[in-house]
């Protein structure tokens, strides 16, 4: 709620994908979007990029503001859906996307990677 800047037990749309590199499960990503009028939008979205698909499908761009990354160790529906053993690593970024121009965030997603699969490189 805080990240969305909306009150606690507002609704939300929940929108969990799942990526896969080469057939292998890499990360599970939850988006939350507090927008509601996206959700017909939304529906229609299968693979591939999500922020590409708005982008095509509405003209939305969202622009990434902030990320957060951290390391956990997966519980045991995430190691199913990953296909990874329990309590395996995992890299958990967060991330605000904003609508140009606007004040508040329109995405807030949670990303679990798998890391014995990914390399982040940060370029500044």
């Amino acid at each position: 709620a805080d990240a969305l800047s909306i009150n606690e037990g507002d609704n939300v749309i929940h929108l969990r994908t799942l990526r896969r590199v080469n057939g292998i499960a890499l990360c599970q990503i939850d988006h939350y979007f507090s927008d509601l009028s996206l959700w017909p939008l939304l529906q229609g979205f299968n693979n591939g990029s999500l922020h590409d698909y708005l982008r095509e499908q509405s003209g939305l761009t969202l622009l990434r503001t902030q990320t957060r990354i951290s390391a956990r160790r997966a519980q045991a529906k995430e190691s199913k859906v990953l296909e990874i053993p329990n309590m395996a690593p995992l890299l958990c970024v967060r991330t605000l996307n904003h609508r140009e121009g606007e004040e508040h965030a329109a995405e807030y997603s949670v990303s679990l990677t798998r890391a014995d699969m990914i390399e982040f490189t940060m370029e500044h």
